[in-house]
């Protein structure tokens, strides 16, 4: 037998964007197996298979999945569907991060920080590996149900989607996976509670304690009148406590025209301090929570008004213009505050193994809920009415009294 020389020559490997010879084969009667090789639009090769109940079923299914594979291909994308989904989660951050330092979006650097320790924890580890045509809704309903603990089901779930909505833009997915996949929420989990209930009792024990411990003879400088007043301006604000100490000067105004003719003192709450890891300190971010979602003018209480008078004429301006400061004129530290509060000034006290800043705002916008409703309490506080009834309202477990109607419609049933 003559042998030729083009047997031994290899044939042409596929260019991008081409698909190699399909292959169709009867596994068993009613099953019917699809596959061919292909290049996709950025070089990479690979081989796909099919299933269908007839022939051309299988050659029509490995026929959209190609054009999943190839056609679809956004070669100016950051990721492709053959991308790991490693690559693309970091690539994907790395671009959270960068639109967060340039105010673009809801996420602040520090939200991108936790969503990178989500992604390194719970996603990477078990997704990482696959590419990113790979990400079922199949592969991802077995993720949810055996890979991801219900304690961190939420967050997982939230972080998960955005990454794979990103990955629509981009054009490395054709659909979202995530849409239609169930909730996977345990009934029994409970979701994020509400802190613990703070009473007029406690407020007066947490005040006692401070002006106990102020009024102690000690060596030294005077003690700080900060975290007396800063009991007060959250208590009469129902303020965040980075928000209390990010106030300034300039944000408060003793004699603002809230009606023609009336003038009440209110704060302009419109930052926070955070702590910024590339300047090694704490700074003033010029936004609330939510880029400014929760910027607000509230009225403030008598007591609130006289303290904050008295600061500001007793203290000298600082370099930040902040009205809570270190004797540097620094920010000050809320982790530094809550654990002097709790291991020195409230230690001997009832409340001391668990008191916290921001149990005060609760408590206040519970008695403003109380008062004028739900709505009222979220424009107080900041918030959506559904996050303040969810995580700081404390709702009353004493229903109304119709005790009395109640006596009148059934009394005279019983003789009474």
């Amino acid at each position: 037998m003559a042998i030729r020389k083009n047997d031994f020559m290899s044939r042409n490997p596929l260019q991008p964007g081409e698909i190699g010879k399909i292959r169709t084969v009867q596994i068993r009667p009613g099953l019917w197996r699809a596959d061919a090789s292909y290049c996709d639009r950025s070089g990479t090769k690979g081989r796909c298979r099919k299933t269908g109940r007839t022939e051309t079923a299988s050659r029509r299914a490995l026929a959209d999945e190609l054009k999943e594979r190839i056609e679809f291909e956004n070669l100016n994308s950051l990721v492709t569907t053959a991308s790991l989904v490693n690559e693309a989660v970091d690539i994907y951050l790395m671009n959270r991060m960068d639109d967060a330092r340039n105010g673009i979006g809801r996420a602040n650097p520090r939200s991108v920080k936790i969503y990178r320790s989500v992604a390194e924890n719970w996603i990477k580890p078990i997704l990482g590996e696959l590419q990113v045509r790979q990400l079922t809704p199949g592969r991802l309903d077995t993720y949810f149900r055996n890979d991801v603990p219900p304690t961190r089901y939420a967050d997982v779930r939230k972080i998960l989607h955005a990454f794979i909505k990103w990955l629509v833009v981009q054009g490395a997915l054709r659909r979202d996976p995530v849409t239609n996949l169930q909730s996977y929420q345990r009934k029994n989990i409970q979701k994020r509670s509400k802190d613990r209930e703070f009473t007029i009792e406690d407020l007066k024990t947490v005040l006692a304690a401070i002006e106990g411990w102020m009024t102690r003879k000690r060596p030294g400088p005077r003690p700080s009148t900060n975290y007396r007043d800063l009991v007060l301006l959250i208590a009469g604000t129902a303020c965040r406590p980075g928000e209390a100490l990010a106030l300034r000067r300039c944000d408060i105004d003793l004699n603002c025209t809230v009606a023609p003719g009336t003038t009440k003192p209110v704060a302009h709450i419109t930052g926070t301090v955070v702590y910024d890891a590339e300047l090694g300190g704490l700074l003033r971010q010029p936004h609330t929570k939510g880029h400014g979602a929760g910027d607000r003018t509230v009225i403030l209480p008598t007591f609130v008004a006289a303290m904050l008078r008295e600061r500001m004429m007793a203290a000298a301006p600082n370099e930040n213009d902040a009205i809570f400061a270190t004797r540097t004129g620094n920010w000050l530290s809320l982790n530094n505050i809550n654990t002097r509060l709790r291991d020195s000034i409230l230690k001997d006290t009832d409340v001391g193994a668990w008191f916290e800043l921001r149990l005060l705002r609760s408590a206040t916008g519970t008695v403003v809920a109380n008062e004028f409703g739900a709505e009222a309490a979220a424009a107080q506080m900041g918030n959506t009415r559904e996050i303040a009834e969810s995580h700081y309202i404390h709702k009353s477990r004493l229903a109304p009294d119709r005790a009395a109607q109640i006596q009148d419609a059934w009394g005279t049933a019983f003789g009474s």
